[in-house]
């Protein structure tokens, strides 16, 4: 690529440098080019009063944010294509980090912004931060009776986006500030979320903004001309989904940032921050906050940052240091402060024994969860900067669904092997004191649901040890527990099975339903659905099959509140080597010392697979649960309705049944169990028939998954293909986007440059568009990279004529 012997990219005098291997991913670019494009964001950040976000990075490189103007320009980019802000406090769709808007009261002036950073505000977190726990980490808004949701966000504008104000525009923000923004000139108020969008998520949702409303003002930059077909759309999405990842990875990368939740913030800048603070905001009041955030209760405590600044901040003071985009940095600070602190922590503890971590990135600035001895080794063992959303959620993945840093459990989150365990602390009455360590908080009621609810050993009362059977896996996510367990010769003699101590946290006491699916046997009735019992840290009254033995392994899964829970065998394609009847996926050493079989070789430790790429425009969050596929398929062969050729049907709420129980109503679960058959359509285990919403009066139906006996589905599935597939011959790899070049004074673009844009124009956005080419810029064809056509371009561009 041609470079200039600028210091930092200047859009609209240099080449541009949306270059086609951010397309391609961080290993595509060179070295020279990553230093080039790194170097150019970290300028960026340190211009802007804004921390830098994923998706305004994305901006800065396709639509141009110049450093030396510090802002975009307006005059290139058709603010008529921006999002309008209406003047009353009217419900609107969200308005994702990145999205260009243009507020207008309805009178002859209205004013540029680009949103910088987004937050929930919900009313249910107090001020002085305490916040409830079942709002840590749950979905944005409220349902609604249409599907829809309503919530409360703080939107950060940057009104300085498009360059300095002059004083009109400050007297235009003004009025704004009485009548569409609040009084720190954000944007905060009702919001509608669409049913089936993770409503946390800027990234996807600008993307989607992207791809729809906005597809006009994206086809206008360079990343359509560096595609073969940018008509299409699977090709397009790929493309730009491709770019956010490329450019968050640079940013991550980059040694002069420092990242919070998609934010960038400059290192040096964060350090002067440290030390000097915001105008009426010392750096003190920052490390107060932190200092609060970091306090415990009795029961695991959630406290939100937005709250405890905003309380620092004098009513009417001037200036106001939360005031426009100097909010988001300040809260990104704050977090990142947070962050060291837990950083520091020896052993997930700090000095005085409490673990802290950020429980909620999104809600009120962030929400911070402390939480006394002892914690779960599954909660320590959880980067402490990656929120969990115990509070919502209490529960913890671990093999990395929820947080990819945790290692699969292991006899040390099993409890020792005399069965022995840390006592728990008692639960708060609800008019428990005031809590002795800190005696000026109050209490404001029990604090929810907690990890204490799925215990880090078990309770004196139950007397299961770990080595009852060998757990291979324990899985805890939404409230969801799947396990896999090697059976001892005493389980399947005393018609028992010992439970984990993380599946104790959600199996209620008393009588549950146990739904066995064990394939390549025929079992009765009675063996297929039991009535067992849970005493303590047993199931107990279990009537295994004949056909079972010591070591065979069996998953588990069971859901909070569930009265019936799904246990399934593996059925192997060949027997194991001690005989033909054992056909099932066993723990060979137990196996083999219960038959007195010469035990296994020890085989090297075991490398966790990877997990499978996802497809395009599917969220982490999207990713379900691995481990529930076997009993999904169970279910399906055992309850589903039965179709031509064997096919078995099924929809969400008809699996969740059949896994859990009827009586069992939990949206997030059904949604993990939905987002599970999703993956294995797209395996091509499955195939799904889309379902229709209702209308006129007639009813709707849902989508439904179909499994097929005879591998019809894996035929003919269609897996979607990875990005990489998608765009494999599809990226112009050594090409140069025609752009917009500015002039100099008293030149102005000539009649080939006019009539070249002007063709451009009306092939990418056809009849009707706006064909004039700004004042003040010409057009540069596009070429490939190094063809040295550059300098011929010039005659692009002519001395402007003296007007007589």
């Amino acid at each position: 690529m041609t470079v200039t012997v600028a210091p930092v990219w200047r859009p609209f005098d240099d080449e541009p440098l949306f270059v086609p291997e951010l397309l391609l991913g961080p290993a595509a670019i060179p070295t020279d080019l990553t230093h080039w494009i790194v170097g150019y964001l970290t300028a960026v950040a340190q211009t802007r009063t804004a921390p830098l976000h994923t998706c305004t990075a994305f901006n800065a490189l396709h639509f141009g944010f110049d450093v030396e103007t510090h802002g975009y320009r307006a005059e290139v980019l058709t603010p008529d294509l921006f999002v309008p802000v209406a003047v009353q406090p009217q419900a609107r769709r969200v308005l994702p980090v990145g999205t260009f808007v243009h507020l207008d009261r309805g009178g002859r002036r209205s004013l540029l912004a680009e949103v910088v950073a987004r937050y929930g505000a919900d009313p249910e977190v107090d001020v002085d931060g305490w916040t409830p726990a079942e709002l840590s980490g749950a979905p944005a808004g409220v349902e609604q009776s249409d599907g829809t949701r309503t919530g409360i966000e703080r939107v950060i504008l940057d009104v300085q986006a498009f360059g300095a104000l002059n004083a009109a525009d400050y007297s235009e923000l003004s009025r704004l500030r009485r009548q569409v923004l609040d009084n720190r000139g954000h944007l905060t108020g009702p919001v509608q979320y669409l049913a089936g969008t993770d409503d946390r998520d800027d990234v996807a949702l600008y993307a989607a903004y992207l791809l729809g409303p906005a597809r006009p003002l994206l086809l206008g930059g360079p990343l359509a001309q560096l595609l073969t077909d940018p008509g299409d759309e699977q090709v397009l999405a790929a493309a730009l989904y491709q770019a956010f990842d490329t450019i968050g990875q640079l940013l991550d990368g980059a040694a002069g940032l420092r990242r919070w939740n998609g934010y960038a913030v400059c290192g040096d800048r964060f350090t002067r921050r440290s030390h000097e603070g915001w105008p009426g905001l010392p750096a003190a009041d920052i490390d107060d906050v932190v200092a609060t955030v970091r306090r415990s209760a009795l029961n695991p405590r959630y406290t939100a940052v937005w709250p405890l600044l905003s309380s620092r901040i004098p009513a009417g003071g001037t200036p106001d240091p939360l005031g426009l985009t100097s909010a988001a940095e300040i809260v990104v600070h704050t977090n990142l402060v947070a962050a060291d602190l837990a950083g520091t922590a020896v052993d997930g503890l700090l000095p005085e024994r409490v673990h802290l971590r950020v429980d909620d990135a999104w809600q009120a600035g962030g929400v911070w969860r402390t939480q006394r001895e002892p914690v779960s080794a599954l909660v320590v063992a959880a980067d402490p900067r990656i929120p969990l959303g115990l509070g919502h959620s209490p529960a913890v993945d671990t093999i990395g669904t929820v947080a990819p840093a945790i290692e699969p459990a292991g006899p040390d989150t099993l409890g020792d092997s005399d069965g022995s365990a840390e006592p728990q602390p008692e639960p708060v009455e609800p008019d428990a004191p005031v809590d002795d360590d800190n005696p000026g908080e109050k209490q404001h009621g029990p604090a929810g649901p907690g990890i204490d609810e799925v215990p880090p050993g078990p309770t004196p009362a139950d007397t299961s040890t770990a080595d009852e059977g060998e757990t291979d896996l324990v899985v805890v996510a939404d409230s969801l527990v799947v396990f896999t367990v090697a059976l001892r010769e005493s389980h399947w003699e005393a018609g028992d099975l010992a439970l984990p101590p993380a599946a104790t946290g959600v199996l209620g006491a008393g009588s549950l339903i146990m739904q066995l699916h064990h394939d390549g046997d025929t079992l009765d009735d009675s063996e297929q659905v039991q009535q067992i019992n849970r005493s303590g840290a047993t199931l107990t009254g279990v009537s295994w099959p004949w056909s079972f033995y010591a070591g065979i392994k069996i998953t588990v899964a069971a859901a909070r509140n569930a009265t019936r829970i799904s246990v399934t065998t593996t059925l192997l394609n060949q027997p194991l080597p001690y005989g033909d009847q054992y056909r099932w996926d066993a723990d060979t050493a137990i196996l083999a010392a219960s038959i007195g079989a010469e035990p296994p070789a020890a085989d090297a430790a075991a490398v966790p697979p990877s997990p499978e790429p996802l497809p395009p425009a599917v969220s982490e969050r999207q990713r379900g649960v691995p481990q529930l596929q076997p009993l999904i398929i169970s279910a399906l062969h055992r309850h589903g309705e039965q179709g031509a050729f064997g096919a078995r049907r099924l929809t969400g709420p008809q699996l969740l049944a059949a896994l859990f129980g009827p009586d069992l109503v939990a949206p997030p679960l059904m949604w993990q169990v939905v987002y599970t058959c999703d993956r294995l359509v797209d395996a091509g285990t499955l195939t799904k028939e889309p379902g229709k919403p209702a209308e006129d009066g007639k009813p709707g139906r849902l989508e439904t998954f179909v499994w097929w006996p005879d591998g019809t589905a894996r035929r003919n599935g269609h897996r979607p293909p990875t990005r990489a597939e998608i765009l494999a011959g599809q990226v112009r790899e050594h090409w140069v986007p025609a752009f917009k070049r500015r002039l100099q004074p008293g030149h102005q673009a000539s009649d080939t440059a006019r009539r070249e844009y002007a063709a451009w124009v009306l092939k990418v956005h056809g009849p009707g568009a706006d064909t004039r080419l700004p004042d003040g810029y010409t057009w540069v064809r596009g070429q490939l990279r190094g063809s040295g056509e550059s300098a011929p371009l010039l005659h692009l561009a002519v001395p402007q004529q003296p007007r007589h």
